[in-house]
C-alpha cells in the first residue's frame, strides 16, 4: 500500500542548488578557489539528500511537500519523491556533482566563470525540480527555468556559432514550453487536477484528447531532442563548455524524456494511450529518431557533434521503451534513462578532457591519443562499448530489457521495433569503434607516416588530464 508522507526532503535538492547560485557568484568575486569548493560541496549535498530518501521509497512511501497550497496560489506548488522521480533525481544529482568537480579544472581556461557557476547551479536546481515535482504546474515552472538558465550555458563561449546555436535553442525551448503550457491548461479543464500521483487522470474525449497528448509530446520532445524537434541539439551541445555539454546531453534532455513518461503513465494511462493508438505513432517516431541520429552521427568529424547526434538516437530508446506499454518495456526505458546519464556524461567529459589537453576537436586528430591519455580514453572506451551494447556493460542490460519489452508487446509492428534496436547497435559500433581503434591501435609504422595534422602520438607535451577531471571520468567508467 502506497502511503503519502510529508517530508521536507523532496524540496531540498532543487532549492539548495538554486539558492546557492547567487552565493557562488558573490564568493567568486573574491576567491575563485573557494567558489569552486563551495559549488562542489553544494552539489554533493544535493546528491546526499536524494540518497536519504531511499529508505522511505523502498518501504512504499511517497514523500511530498507543499510549498504553496491552493489556498494561497491558484495552482499548488508541490514537490514529491516517488520511485520514478527519485531514481532519476539520484543519477542526475550524482552526475551534477561529478561534472562540477570536473569543471573546477576545465573552467580555469574560460572567461566569465562566476556567470557560468551561477547559471550552472540554477540549472541544476531546476532540473532536479522537474524530477521531484508532484503536479504538472510545478513541473512546468521548473521546466521553463531550466530552459532559460541552460541557454546561458549554451552561449557561454559568446562566439558566433554559440550565439546562433543559443538563438535556435531559446526559440525552440520557448515554443516547446508553450505547447506544454497549452496541454497543462487543457488537462486542468478536462480533469480538474494536475496531480502526478494518479495513473491516468484524463478520459477519452476524441480529438481534443489527441490534441492534448501530441501537445505534450511536442513540448517535452523539444527538450528531449527527439525527431523531428531535435534541430537545436546538434548545434547547442558542441559549442557549450564540455561540463555543460555533458549535462545537456546526459541529464537535461532527460527532463523531456521524463515528461513524456509522466504524460504516458500518469496523465493519460496505459489503457487510454493504447485506445488512441498513440503508442504505435510515437513508437514509429522514436524509431526514426534512433536510426536517424545514428546514421547522421556516422558522418560527423567533430567528436562532440558526433556525441550530440548519438543523443538523438539514445533518447529514442527511452521513448520507445515507454510506448511499449509493457512492464519490461517500462523497466528498460527507465533503466536506459539511468544508464545513459552515466554513459553520455563519461563520453562528453572524456571529449572535454581531450580538447582541454590538445585543443583539437576532430576525431581524425586523436590518432594514438590512448597512449598519452590512457585513463581518459579507457573511460571513453568503456562508455562507447556500453552504448554499442557489449555485455555485460550497462547499455547491454537496458537494451536487453527493451527488446524483452517489445516482444511482450506482441507481434506485428513491435517485432519491427526489435529490428530497429538491433540495427541501432550495429550503427553505434560503426561510429564509436573507429575512435577507439585510432586511439589505442594505431601501429608505430602508421604513426610515423601519418600526416602531422592527424597524429598526436609524437607530441611529447600531451599527458593525462588533471585529477579533478580524470576522477569523474573514471568513476562513471
Amino acid at each position: 500500500m502506497v502511503v503519502e508522507k510529508t517530508s521536507l526532503l523532496p524540496l531540498l535538492p532543487p532549492w539548495i542548488l538554486a539558492l546557492s547560485a547567487p552565493f557562488a557568484y558573490s564568493i567568486g568575486k573574491y576567491n575563485e578557489k573557494l567558489r569552486d569548493y563551495f559549488c562542489v560541496f553544494v552539489t554533493f549535498l544535493a546528491f546526499l539528500i536524494t540518497l536519504l530518501m531511499i529508505p522511505d521509497i523502498v518501504k512504499g512511501n511517497i514523500l511530498t511537500f507543499t510549498l504553496l497550497s491552493e489556498r494561497i496560489s491558484p495552482v499548488a506548488i508541490e514537490f514529491m519523491a516517488d520511485a520514478l522521480g527519485l531514481i532519476v533525481a539520484i543519477i542526475a544529482s550524482f552526475a551534477w556533482f561529478l561534472a562540477t568537480l570536473y569543471a573546477t579544472s576545465y573552467m580555469k581556461k574560460e572567461h566569465a566563470k562566476n556567470r557560468f557557476y551561477f547559471f550552472w547551479l540554477l540549472t541544476g536546481g531546476a532540473t532536479l525540480g522537474v524530477f521531484l515535482t508532484k503536479n504538472l504546474f510545478s513541473l512546468y515552472i521548473n521546466f521553463e527555468i531550466l530552459a532559460l538558465a541552460s541557454w546561458v550555458l549554451v552561449i557561454h563561449e559568446e562566439t558566433k556559432e554559440a550565439m546562433d546555436a543559443g538563438k535556435k535553442y531559446l526559440f525552440m525551448g520557448v515554443g516547446g514550453g508553450l505547447f506544454v503550457l497549452f496541454a497543462i491548461v487543457m488537462t486542468y479543464i478536462q480533469a480538474g487536477t494536475l496531480s502526478l500521483l494518479n495513473k491516468g487522470i484524463l478520459e477519452n474525449r476524441g480529438i481534443i484528447t489527441q490534441i492534448i497528448f501530441y501537445s505534450y509530446f511536442i513540448g517535452f520532445g523539444v527538450k528531449a531532442g527527439i525527431f523531428p524537434v531535435h534541430a537545436w541539439l546538434p548545434d547547442a551541445h558542441p559549442v557549450a563548455p564540455s561540463p555543460a555539454s555533458a549535462l545537456l546531453s546526459g541529464v537535461m534532455i532527460k527532463a523531456g524524456a521524463y515528461g513524456i513518461i509522466r504524460t504516458i503513465y500518469n496523465v493519460f494511462g496505459v489503457d487510454l494511450i493504447r485506445a488512441m493508438g498513440a503508442n504505435v505513432v510515437i513508437g514509429v517516431i522514436a524509431s526514426i529518431s534512433i536510426i536517424l541520429g545514428s546514421a547522421v552521427a556516422i558522418r560527423q568529424e567533430n567528436l562532440k557533434r558526433m556525441l550530440a547526434y548519438s543523443s538523438i538516437s539514445q533518447i529514442g530508446y527511452i521513448v520507445l521503451g515507454a510506448v511499449f506499454l509493457t512492464f519490461r518495456g517500462f523497466q528498460g526505458a527507465v533503466l536506459h534513462l539511468f544508464n545513459h546519464v552515466m554513459m553520455k556524461d563519461a563520453l562528453f567529459l572524456s571529449a572535454g578532457a581531450l580538447i582541454f589537453k590538445t585543443g583539437k576537436k576532430e576525431i581524425s586528430e586523436y590518432r594514438g591519443i590512448g597512449r598519452k591519455m590512457p585513463i581518459t580514453m579507457l573511460g571513453f572506451s568503456l562508455a562507447a562499448l556500453s552504448m554499442i551494447g557489449f555485455p555485460p556493460l550497462c547499455g547491454f542490460i537496458s537494451k536487453w530489457y527493451l527488446v524483452l519489452g517489445a516482444l511482450d508487446a506482441g507481434k506485428g509492428v513491435f517485432i519491427g521495433f526489435v529490428i530497429v534496436l538491433l540495427l541501432s547497435s550495429l550503427l553505434n559500433a560503426v561510429y564509436y569503434m573507429p575512435v577507439i581503434i585510432n586511439a589505442f591501435f594505431v601501429g608505430e609504422h602508421e604513426e610515423k607516416n601519418a600526416n602531422a595534422k592527424n597524429s598526436l602520438i609524437s607530441d611529447e607535451e600531451i599527458d593525462e588530464a588533471p585529477l579533478s577531471m580524470v576522477l569523474p571520468i573514471a568513476t562513471l567508467g
